[in-house]
């Protein structure tokens, strides 16, 4: 176990902020392009935490555990989810918020102040990987279900499902840091954004019939 002041403690620490600042990004952006390229970089910075932590523990399992969180939730998702949702159904803007943006950051940093206080590093047991990083994943488990909360859009809850999951993961990191554990909470949580992800397909493809008009249908006969 590597000492809290150690330069992997410093740089796990430091992607830790990286990756809150990215769920603040996304709390904070309208448009679905941006929203889901903070995604992207958000699960870019998990994978980096990952390594440092198979790097700290020397398992090769973590290590194919980083490869696997790169590819598939950094490049995999965000590139589906653009080609298949958003360029598909020509999102461009989501104004379906029911907070303004200003309000929703305001309630974001309370929400990182509570989970500081809630578990922060003084409330946890000292034989940690990261003592600093758990409020920080806390926190961005709170800001990926405010995201899912403030915004209706089936896609942008979708999203905020994706950076809670992402928020679940860099906790199990630094607090559990087994294999087995993280491989069964992650295939439920990616079981469940595959369905979210279907659901979401559905919902666009209703909304497109629900707008047709008559005489656009009465073309499609032969």
């Amino acid at each position: 176990m590597t000492p809290p002041n150690s330069p992997d403690t410093i740089l796990l620490n430091l992607i830790s902020v990286l990756i809150l600042l990215c769920a603040f990004a996304c709390l904070g952006s309208k448009l679905f392009d941006r929203y889901l390229g903070y995604y992207a970089l958000q699960s870019v910075l998990l994978s980096a935490a990952a390594a440092i932590v198979a790097a700290d523990l020397g398992d090769p399992a973590l290590w194919v555990l980083a490869v696997l969180t790169l590819l598939i939730k950094g490049v995999g998702i965000p590139v589906a989810t653009r080609r298949y949702l958003i360029a598909r159904l020509n999102l461009k803007r989501d104004a379906s918020i029911t907070l303004g943006l200003s309000t929703s950051l305001i309630v974001g940093a309370g929400l990182t102040g509570l989970a500081y206080f809630a578990v922060g590093p003084a409330t946890l047991p000292g034989k940690l990987l990261d003592s600093t990083a758990v409020p920080l994943a806390m926190a961005v488990v709170l800001l990926g279900g405010l995201c899912m909360v403030v915004r209706r859009h089936t896609i942008a809850q979708l999203l905020g499902w994706l950076i809670v999951e992402n928020g679940v993961f860099l906790g199990a990191i630094t607090l559990v840091a087994t294999f087995p554990f993280i491989i069964e909470a992650g295939i439920f949580l990616d079981l469940v954004a595959g369905v979210l992800i279907m659901l979401a397909l559905v919902s666009g493809l209703a909304q497109r019939l629900a707008s047709a008009k008559a005489s656009d249908l009465r073309r499609l006969r032969g």
